[in-house]
């Protein structure tokens, strides 16, 4: 034996039922559309919200690394203006002689019984520096007048010039006797010629008496 269901109802009411069933499933799909689209909305909120956070802190980063540029830029222009000075100055002092430094080699070489009377530098060349020996030009040359009390220490006097590395071709233009207040001397008129040592550019520590 077998059942067969038979349906009294209108179809009316059944196709009310299906449509209601259908309106019930648009709706709880554009629900669920909308909870997903909220959600996601969400999400981007916070992404966004964190990623202006994080541009926030990379710009202040930036401006506090570009104040620290600008306060270290000048002292960048100072120091290329100090060499730039540096430079210029050592251009224009490279043929230069220091007399400072040369007198101050005769204080040490003179000996305790010489006195120098007259002492006259003159400076005849600094764009090529002479070579003891050769044909060049010399850069200048010294005078000196002194007095002693003999021949040996006008030779002592000549010996140590000729020691002096600022010096060349100690020379010896005149020696004669005398007497001074009864005191018999030898007056003497010597020369020597100013090497390339005598130079600012090639005497020890040039760098630091700029």
């Amino acid at each position: 034996m077998s059942t067969r269901r038979i349906n009294l109802l209108p179809p009316e009411r059944e196709q009310q039922r299906r449509a209601r069933q259908l309106t019930t499933t648009i709706v709880a799909a554009g629900v669920a559309l909308v909870l997903v689209l909220v959600i996601v909305y969400a999400g981007e909120l916070v992404r966004a919200h964190s990623e202006k956070n994080k541009l926030k802190a990379q710009q202040d980063q930036n401006a506090l690394l570009q104040a620290q540029v600008s306060r270290l830029s000048s002292f960048d222009q100072k120091e290329r203006e100090l060499a730039q000075k540096t430079q210029l100055l050592s251009t224009l002092t490279q043929n230069e002689v220091r007399w400072s430094v040369v007198l101050a080699d005769v204080s040490l070489v003179i000996p305790s019984n010489v006195w120098l009377t007259n002492l006259t530098g003159t400076v005849t060349a600094t764009s090529g520096p002479a070579v003891p020996g050769s044909t060049a030009s010399p850069l200048g040359s010294i005078q000196l007048t002194g007095v002693t009390f003999s021949q040996v220490d006008v030779a002592k006097w000549l010996t140590r010039l000729a020691g002096v590395d600022a010096f060349a071709n100690a020379y010896l233009a005149l020696s004669s006797k005398g007497i001074i207040e009864q005191t018999p001397v030898v007056t003497f008129n010597s020369s020597v010629q100013l090497s390339p040592d005598a130079l600012r550019k090639n005497q020890r520590g040039a760098e630091r008496g700029l």
